[in-house]
């Protein structure tokens, strides 16, 4: 019975972490889309200096940590084997995340947002370190 309750709970702490993960992930690619759209709108119709440039690079590199990290939370969800070392993959691209999504809120001097901003982030992080918790069963 004691068997059977800790894989209840291995499986219900998967399912929590994917869920975190999947919300996190897609709140930050959404975060990426807006400062990449953020960029450009700098950049054209007349390009404003390298300021747009710089918003369009971090808004990519927000946007495809955010892709990677909906991915990794599928594959840490779908395959349970490897679930610690896809949850690790989480975990290092929402800290990536939420590092360029601080230094694109610090340098529009919108420090008061970056709560906000930290939202995906931290969802992200929290999907990825319940996805690398120790099995109790395999103790």
């Amino acid at each position: 019975m004691a068997a059977a309750d800790a894989e209840a709970v291995r499986v219900e702490r998967a399912a929590t972490g994917w869920l975190f993960s999947l919300v996190g992930g897609a709140l930050l690619a959404i975060l990426g889309a807006f400062v990449v759209n953020a960029g450009f709108v700098l950049l054209y119709p007349t390009p404003t200096g390298t300021e747009g440039q710089a918003l369009v690079t971090q808004g990519m590199i927000i946007a495809a940590a955010g892709l990677l990290v909906l991915l990794g939370s599928g594959a840490f969800y779908l395959m349970p084997d490897q679930r610690r070392k896809w949850a690790a993959l989480v975990v290092a691209l929402s800290v990536l995340g939420w590092a360029e999504a601080a230094a694109f809120s610090t340098g529009q001097g919108w420090n008061e947002l970056v709560l906000a901003i930290s939202i995906g982030p931290v969802l992200g992080l929290v999907g990825g370190i319940l996805g690398m918790l120790r099995d109790e069963a395999a103790e």
